[in-house]
Parts: structure tokens; C-alpha cells; sequence
């Protein structure tokens, strides 16, 4: 909790559960590097920790210890934590923001942002997952597309070419998210 990562107020670690302060309404919450966020009943989306990249999403770098509300989202039905990102599908759309390194957030860019941005090209999305230094999206088709880091082949699409946009995976295989 070194970085407010908890979201109950303090810096202190904790050995046993803790409450995130205000947050009673929240349908889904993913943990990345240092931070968290929480996907709300009315579909708006609240950061909390480390926001030295502006994974928090809410126009600042400014580390928070308790939720604070990411700029824009409101109508989002899934969302990801990266390492130094986080990602949500809002209307079928993708919104990413954070750190840009490596291409995670699929703008096409490896600057970072502070505030949701479209990555280009998704319309059909329902469900989006951030690693370490890559992306993918889960289309309503079930193929899926993926960004940013590729050196070890991890985007699928047969290379191991960095990707600052989504490509398709080779041979488009069915993928089934875990629920």
C-alpha cells in the first residue's frame, strides 16, 4: 500500500481486508502496478494509487489513496488494470490511459495519457484485458485483437514487432474470458 493502492485513506499496509473508502456500489475491481479500479453500478469507473503515468485516468499524475472519478467514462461494461495502465469498454468502444510505453494503450502513440483515449479501430468490444506492456480486446465475434509489447510473440500475430495499434491474431482463435 505504499502507494495508496488500498484505497482506504493511508499509505500503511495491511495484513487483513480493508474497506476502499466510498466505494459501495462497485460490480467489478482490477489491481495493476501499484493502483486499482473499480467499475461502478452506474458504469462510471474510480481510480485509486500510484499515478506517476496518469493510470488513474483522471487528468492528473497527482497519486490518490482514496477513489477518484476517471474523466469521461460513463457507460463502461468492462474495465483492466495493466501494470502502469488501465483500459475500458464503453459502448463497444476501448478507452485507454496510463503509461503509453511499448504501445499498451493503442493510440497508435507511446505517449502517455491521463485521460481515457479511443484506441482507433474497436467498435464490437465486450470485454478488454491489460498485461505488463500489452493489451488485448475480446470481440463480440469472439476473435480478438491486441498492442504494445511483442517481444516475445505475446500479441499472437506470428511477430515479435511492438504494436502501437490492435492487430489480429493469426488464424483468429475463439477466446473465452475467465468470469
Amino acid at each position: 500500500n505504499s502507494r495508496g493502492q488500498l484505497g482506504n485513506g493511508t499509505t500503511s499496509a495491511s495484513t487483513v481486508p480493508v474497506t476502499v473508502t466510498g466505494l459501495t456500489d462497485a460490480v467489478e475491481v482490477d489491481g495493476g502496478g501499484n493502483h486499482t479500479c473499480a467499475r461502478r453500478a452506474t458504469g462510471t469507473v474510480v481510480c485509486w494509487g500510484r499515478n506517476s503515468e496518469g493510470q488513474l485516468g483522471d487528468g492528473t499524475t497527482t497519486q490518490a489513496t482514496t477513489p477518484v472519478p476517471t474523466t469521461g467514462l460513463t457507460a463502461v461494461t468492462d474495465l483492466t488494470a495493466g501494470d502502469f495502465h488501465s483500459c475500458a469498454v464503453q459502448s463497444g468502444a476501448v478507452q485507454c490511459w496510463g503509461y503509453g510505453g511499448n504501445g499498451r494503450l493503442g493510440t497508435g502513440s507511446t505517449a502517455n495519457a491521463t485521460v481515457p483515449t479511443a484506441v482507433p479501430g474497436l467498435s464490437t468490444v465486450q470485454a478488454v484485458e491489460g498485461g505488463a506492456a500489452s493489451t488485448c480486446a475480446l470481440l463480440t465475434d469472439a476473435t480478438a485483437r491486441c498492442w504494445g509489447y511483442n517481444g516475445y510473440g505475446g500479441l499472437g500475430d506470428t511477430t515479435r514487432t511492438e504494436r502501437l495499434t490492435p492487430v489480429t491474431l493469426a488464424g483468429q482463435p475463439r477466446v473465452i474470458k475467465d468470469v
